[in-house]
């Protein structure tokens, strides 16, 4: 007889991610660390929730407020939705296929909390991107294109977003200057720039590379190389 996995309640271990992430952020499954200043272990936020709701005594203390359940209804309605749409549409990939399985189930497995694990985290890129797109939106028909291809050019920008590309290790930074126009530049100069960046406003100095329309956005965007960034 094979043996039954165990189960959890889907909603519970919704609200307790909402809090674990509070608490320390998002840390993917098996990147759990030892803090040697201050001498303890960190466990992922699967992990977290795990020893929790199975009892443990190595579980930290959490308390569920309303908040988290409030929010936690905001989570699952908005992926419901999201996911929803994709898989009518025949888009949904497998993973998004989990999600969708364990926010629509009342109970859940180990796998479903790794799953469950992830969405605060997810839902802030989601919640990011649906911003990103509503700026492209504003600005569709006013980005122009700014100076000459070589030109080199100093000029105050605010940062919209920072893309971390793996691939090539580095960073897309997406920016708008005063007069409305998007601004691009690649950026590899930190480990982790997008939580010192995103939301600055920076004088930026670098040479006009390209002038193209995206063909993501629809928008006219100058890109610029040799960028220096000064705050």
């Amino acid at each position: 007889m094979a043996r039954q996995k165990p189960q959890y309640n889907s909603r519970q271990v919704l609200e307790l991610a909402i809090e674990v992430d509070k608490q320390q952020g998002f840390i993917k499954s098996g990147f759990g660390y030892f803090d040697q200043e201050n001498q303890i272990r960190v466990d992922d936020n699967k992990t977290c929730i795990l020893n929790f709701v199975q009892g443990l005594d190595t579980a930290k203390d959490i308390t569920i407020s309303e908040q988290s359940k409030l929010e936690a209804e905001k989570i699952t309605s908005e992926f419901h939705n999201e996911l929803v749409t994709k898989k009518l549409m025949g888009t949904l990939n497998d993973f998004e296929q989990s999600v969708l399985n364990a926010i629509g189930n009342k109970n859940t497995d180990n796998f479903g909390v790794a799953v469950i694990a992830s969405l605060p985290n997810s839902f802030r890129v989601l919640q990011k991107r649906q911003g990103l797109n509503d700026f492209f939106d504003d600005n569709r028909n006013t980005s122009e294109f700014v100076g000459k291809v070589g030109e080199r050019l100093k000029f105050a920008v605010d940062v919209k977003d920072v893309k971390f590309i793996a691939k090539f290790n580095i960073h897309l930074v997406t920016c708008i200057n005063g007069d409305g126009n998007i601004v691009k530049f690649f950026f590899n100069r930190e480990p982790d720039i997008a939580g010192i960046l995103e939301g600055k406003h920076v004088m930026l100095t670098g040479k006009v590379k390209t002038h193209d329309v995206s063909k993501f956005s629809n928008c006219k965007e100058t890109v610029f190389n040799y960028v220096k960034i000064e705050q």
